[in-house]
């Protein structure tokens, strides 16, 4: 092996994110490759979600979801825009509060169930946090009902394998890229195999979640 084989060409595997799959959690290698195609779709998901150029999209979120996460930070700067980050966790739920008032976000993605419970620890109004933002999106259905609940009408953002799946605000079905990704469905279960050249391809991967697809591009839950 050459030295600069060794020391300069990068590494194929950018990262190693975590796949939850039930209560199992499956390693998943990605390439830089992965991600500045991803950065391609999730450009599209942001605009979609209403953000602009100038604007900030505030992303809450786990570092072991960094393999769904990077493709939207990148692609903020791809929309013209700016992010921030907050931890996607009970305990941090007052930087998420505070960041929101501080910075004024367009969009927040990622906004989960232990966030609200962090909320409800702080005796914060989820409605009331989230005042001045144009689009809320939770990470999860059982987060956006909480969110519906507390008065505030959010999206929904699911990562199905290494598949991202956004849906906007009052739309009844998520959006995913069909050039990239196949989804089917078996026994009400959904399943991803990736289309494009991937480091970590994915044949009929179970997800664990229900759904249908009622044309390639969009799945109802």
């Amino acid at each position: 092996m050459t030295f600069a084989k060794a020391y300069e060409d990068p590494p194929r595997v950018w990262g190693v994110g975590r796949v939850v799959v039930g209560d199992g959690i499956v390693p998943w290698p990605v390439s830089e490759a992965d991600i500045d195609d991803e950065t391609e779709v999730a450009a599209t998901f942001l605009r979609e979600l209403g953000l602009g150029a100038d604007e900030l999209v505030l992303i809450v979120s786990y570092l072991s979801q960094a393999i769904h996460v990077a493709p939207f930070e990148r692609a903020a700067g791809v929309v013209g825009a700016l992010y921030s980050s907050a931890d996607a966790s009970r305990f941090d739920a007052f930087r998420t509060a505070s960041l929101v008032r501080q910075l004024k976000p367009t969009v927040v993605i990622g906004v989960d169930d232990a966030v609200l419970d962090g909320f409800d620890d702080l005796d914060r109004d989820p409605a009331e946090v989230f005042a001045p933002v144009r689009t809320v999106v939770a990470s999860g259905t059982a987060a956006q009902a909480r969110l519906a609940t507390a008065g505030v009408t959010a999206g929904v953002w699911l990562r199905l394998g290494a598949l991202n799946a956004v849906a906007g605000p009052g739309a009844t079905e998520l959006r995913y890229d069909a050039a990239r990704w196949q989804v089917d469905e078996a026994n009400g279960e959904l399943l991803v195999t990736s289309l494009a050249e991937r480091l970590t391809p994915s044949d009929r991967f179970r997800t664990g979640f229900e759904g249908r697809v009622p044309t390639p591009g969009r799945i109802a839950l």
